[in-house]
């Protein structure tokens, strides 16, 4: 890691002349950007998933604890922490769910498993032998790829740590499974839950950067005529699935500690705003990639751009940024309503004043995003829509 900041520097310092100086400083500042942001998310992520590892740890050790002390079993109950470290590291928010895939698949694993073991014995052919069966008869039954994962995994254990002779070893090992499987659910929602508002802030925050950065530099691409400059803005807006897909599934675990969690649930009204505040955010990106392909167009076909224009867009992104200003500081986002209902006011102007096929277009995006920001920011559907319509006008 010094090794690249340090040629990172190096790099940045030294611009030779030439006449390919400035394409070949262009490549260099994307591969800056491409690092920068790569090691942010590393960082980000290991935060997250700190958290994460140490919950496994602690239900992992409480389930062997309980299934080894408390009677469930006494030998090897080796599936108790394996189904409760799966089911804190599952997808977050669908927890209860994969507790349902472990049980039926580690049910289905141990049964299909002992039977051929009870054929076949011990032994590396009779294992990948057993693997390959369980598979198969676990996807001619039931087709799901959770509970085919889990089916085969335990037939691996099955066939490695199962004794050759014992009574009642498959209904033992189903018992250590619901336990452990219970025990995750138990520490990752009752004993040690994270604070949901925190875990969707952590997950929102990033999507509402990346969405003002991409509108505002658009804005700019707008205002200096720069095709180049909506382009990049656009393929930026394109790879913002993984920051959408890690908000729904951050809202989604929120929710199910709020739900379940005793000392969470004041926090319910506040996290139901954040719900809606991300469905909202998720229809302003898909609409900001559609403004700014507009824009795009916009440029190379030389329509007539009004300064307005430029600055309602420029102001969306203001807007998202005092957005997320205001959910940081717990406060009314009355900065990003006035912010965007002035970039609603200014694409009218902008219209009024003359626009192409490309530009009217733009206008027309820029009264979607701005509802749906409204909305984002807990005025109801109507309200926002009447609002926008008042500030066209």
């Amino acid at each position: 890691m010094g090794k690249l900041k340090r040629l990172r520097r190096e790099s940045a310092a030294r611009v030779p002349g030439g006449p390919y100086a400035t394409r070949v400083e262009k490549v260099l500042d994307s591969w800056r950007h491409r690092t920068r942001t790569t090691e942010r998310d590393r960082r980000r992520q290991l935060a997250m998933y700190s958290v994460l590892a140490v919950q496994a740890g602690i239900a992992a050790g409480l389930a062997w604890i309980v299934a080894g002390r408390i009677g469930i079993s006494t030998h090897n109950p080796v599936f108790a922490p394996i189904a409760a470290v799966g089911t804190v590291a599952g997808a977050v928010g669908q927890r209860l769910r994969r507790v349902v895939e472990l049980i039926a698949g580690v049910g289905l694993g141990i049964a299909i498993a002992n039977a051929f073991l009870a054929l076949v014995g011990h032994g590396a052919a009779q294992t990948g032998l057993i693997v390959t069966a369980t598979i198969l008869l676990a996807i001619a039954l039931t087709g799901h790829g959770g509970l085919v994962t889990q089916a085969g995994g335990t037939a691996v254990l099955v066939s490695a740590v199962a004794p050759t002779t014992a009574s009642g070893v498959a209904a033992t090992q189903l018992a250590n499974a619901v336990t452990g499987g219970m025990i995750g659910l138990l520490v990752v929602i009752v004993l040690f839950p994270l604070n949901p508002l925190r875990i969707v802030h952590k997950a929102a925050a990033p999507a509402l950067k990346q969405l003002a950065a991409q509108l505002t530099a658009t804005g700019r691409a707008l205002a200096d005529h720069d095709a180049s400059g909506a382009e990049k803005a656009l393929q930026e807006l394109r790879d913002m699935g993984d920051e959408l897909a890690r908000l729904s599934d951050a809202v989604q675990g929120a929710q199910e500690v709020v739900r379940f969690s005793p000392q969470r649930r004041h926090w319910r009204d506040s996290l139901q705003q954040y719900s809606e505040g991300a469905e909202h955010l998720d229809r302003a990106v898909l609409a900001s990639r559609g403004l700014t392909r507009r824009s795009i167009s916009l440029i190379v076909d030389g329509e007539k751009l009004p300064p307005l224009l430029p600055e309602a867009v420029h102001n969306l992104g203001l807007a998202l940024r005092e957005l997320d200003e205001d959910f940081i500081a717990g406060r009314e986002p009355h900065r990003a309503r006035h912010r965007t209902l002035t970039a609603v006011c200014q694409a009218g102007d902008a219209c009024r004043a003359g626009l192409g096929l490309s530009g009217t277009a733009v206008v027309a995006v820029v009264r979607t995003i701005a509802g749906e920001l409204l909305q984002a920011t807990a005025i109801t559907r109507t309200d926002a829509n009447r609002m926008v319509r008042e500030a066209a006008r």
